[in-house]
């Protein structure tokens, strides 16, 4: 009833402003939109393009807070300047695929894996990675307008990366009139940490949080920073909860560990599934999911236990659905999975798979390398939470609480790092906070409610990445699933692949192209 009467109040306001122009913010910057005369041309590729457009007033670093535009050139009528350069203007006649140069979606690689600074490109980068035909080619010529935004990365320290592209989709949008595309549909993508940033993009469009960072730097105030679509391939996403994930799904795989990285192992798969018993994640059904104590394993047992192992299952049925295999040629596959011990089935009379535990599962792949390395020796996303000077902190409040709980020698340097405060006065676990999709998309979290967050989404997981939990992007997709607004949740997990652009078949670029074809035809 509350969302209802929510959606009501919003609508009345959206009416008022359209009506009487109140409460339309105004467009504040003193930076300039490209140069129109200064386009270059590539015409083995049909391609119009500019490099080292700027995005923000006071960029941080100038060396890297910069963007690329690639247009296909039957969207500009250009005049040659004589001098290598064109000027340019829109050709609003045209049709690439059915759009026009208003009417094209723009799409956006967030190349940061491991959350790493994604360098400008340069002509010599262009040449020496494949030139436009590895980079551009294929979107041209499906009619999309291509933006590649340089950022900052983990050096810098969260939130400088998400702000920086919430700054670039601002310049975009403030470019609208002259940049070709439609700057309502942009779609962005990533695999990783780019997949990671990308589905942050997605969930906290105009979040009021980044405010004082955009500020700082000097982006585009008075327009959005919100997408139309995210493209996640593996994101390594809600780092809030990526031990107790890890630990809950993974933790069978310690071979070696002393008494207390046991404890301290049990004690946050447990706070998994007190997490998950709050959260109120429900299935395509709308029954809410749960974990239950088991007699073998940590909560190993429940409605969410049972849905995580549906996901598995039902992954090892496409891998065979895929292949073509025959009845006897899956019989000998399965067979070849049950080599140490025997977890997977196939039934002939329903030509389906099933596994004997998520625990069996997990051993079967041997993925003995965990998220959780050790308390003297944190993973490298702790950098990611740093006040910028490459030291790291600890971010963790649950893995912090626990070791308070056990007594840890090192519980008060975790309590110390969470209370760090960055340039605007915000805690570790507030900056925590703002990267963790979740945050913005449950109902309870705090950021519920707050953001705008893309309509359309498209996950995938490669079911043997060993590094992260399956959690993570099985949690992402039932959260959207449930989110009002978002129109569509394209979500599989991927058999037989691991920490890649993972697909049941096919390329990753054609399959994302093809789904945002299908999303703009919504």
């Amino acid at each position: 009833m509350f969302k209802k009467v929510s959606a009501i109040i919003l609508m009345l306001c959206f009416i008022c402003m359209m009506v009487t122009g109140c409460g339309q913010p105004e467009v504040k910057t003193n930076l300039p939109k490209p140069d129109m005369t200064r386009w270059q041309y590539d015409a083995d590729n049909e391609v119009y393009y500019q490099l080292g457009i700027v995005y923000c007033e006071t960029p941080a670093d100038e060396n890297y807070e910069q963007l690329a535009v690639f247009v296909p050139a039957a969207y500009m009528e250009a005049e040659d300047n004589g001098d290598g350069t064109y000027t340019c203007k829109l050709n609003k006649s045209a049709e690439i695929n059915g759009y026009t140069a208003a009417e094209a979606p723009i799409v956006m690689p967030i190349n940061t894996t491991g959350y790493a600074a994604s360098e400008p490109l340069t002509e010599e980068m262009l040449s020496e990675y494949g030139g436009f035909e590895e980079h551009v080619a294929e979107y041209l010529s499906q009619g999309f307008v291509y933006v590649y935004p340089a950022c900052r990365g983990i050096k810098e320290g969260a939130p400088t990366g998400v702000t920086d592209l919430k700054a670039a989709v601002r310049y975009i949008r403030y470019s609208d009139d002259l940049i070709p595309g439609d700057a309502e549909s942009i779609f962005v993508f990533g695999l990783s940490g780019g997949g990671a940033q990308a589905a942050i993009l997605g969930a906290s469009g105009d979040s009021k949080l980044y405010d004082p960072y955009l500020k700082q730097i000097g982006a585009v105030q008075g327009v959005s920073d919100a997408v139309a679509g995210s493209m996640d391939w593996c994101p390594i996403t809600s780092l809030d909860t990526a031990d107790a994930e890890y630990e809950w799904m993974m933790g069978c795989t310690h071979r070696e560990c002393d008494e207390e990285e046991k404890e301290v192992s049990d004690r946050l798969a447990a706070a998994f599934a007190e997490y998950v018993n709050g959260a109120g994640f429900k299935d395509e059904k709308g029954n809410t999911l749960t974990l239950e104590e088991s007699k073998d394993g940590i909560y190993q047992a429940g409605s969410y236990y049972d849905y995580i192992k549906s996901v598995i299952e039902q992954s090892l049925n496409n891998y065979l659905s895929d292949s073509g295999f025959s009845d006897e040629k899956a019989q000998e596959y399965i067979k070849s999975l049950n080599t140490e011990k025997e977890w997977a089935s196939y039934d002939k009379s329903t030509h389906t798979t099933s596994i004997t535990s998520i625990a069996d599962f997990v051993k079967a792949r041997k993925n003995a390398f965990p998220y959780y390395v050790g308390f003297d020796n944190p993973p490298g996303n702790n950098t990611l939470f740093g006040q910028g000077d490459g030291e790291g902190s600890h971010f963790d409040r649950i893995l912090t609480d626990i070791l308070t709980d056990v007594g840890s020698e090192y519980a008060a340097d975790y309590h110390a790092d969470l209370e760090k405060t960055d340039s605007v006065g915000n805690t570790v676990e507030q900056r925590v906070d703002m990267y963790a999709p979740l945050y913005y998309l449950m109902e309870s979290r705090e950021g519920f409610g707050t953001s705008n967050v893309a309509k359309y989404w498209r996950i995938r997981s490669g079911i043997e990445q060993p590094t992260t939990s399956l959690t993570t992007e099985v949690n992402l997709a039932l959260a959207l699933e449930q989110y009002d607004g978002v129109e569509s949740v394209d979500f599989e997990t991927v058999w037989a692949k691991g920490h890649d652009e993972a697909e049941r078949t096919g390329k990753s670029t054609v399959n994302f192209i093809e789904w945002v074809n299908t999303c703009m035809k919504d």
